[in-house]
């Protein structure tokens, strides 16, 4: 036996574990990959869900306002309408 048959004995295993320390990495990597997919994409949906929330904060604030012009229009018409029914009371004596 020659130094190159001994060479070829040593390289089988040697270029074994050398693949498959190399295709570890390579599924390791993949799933890095696929998760950091899967953060961004949540990011994603969590950036639109959230404009989306501050949009509804905005509209909110906004009926709140309409709401309480409404009430101190009512109060005022309530107050009217309660002059006037004295008025007319007065009238009808």
């Amino acid at each position: 036996m020659d130094i190159y048959h001994y060479l070829e004995l040593l390289l089988v295993p040697i270029t074994s574990v050398v693949t498959w320390a190399a295709a570890r990495r390579k599924r390791r990597n993949d799933a890095v990959n696929a998760l950091q997919g899967t953060v961004d994409m949540l990011v994603q949906k969590n950036n639109t869900i959230y404009k989306e929330l501050i949009d509804t904060r905005k509209e909110l604030a906004a009926a709140m306002v309409k709401i309480g012009t409404l009430e101190s229009n009512q109060e005022k018409l309530l107050l009217e309408n309660s002059e006037l029914k004295q008025l007319i009371e007065r009238y009808r004596k």
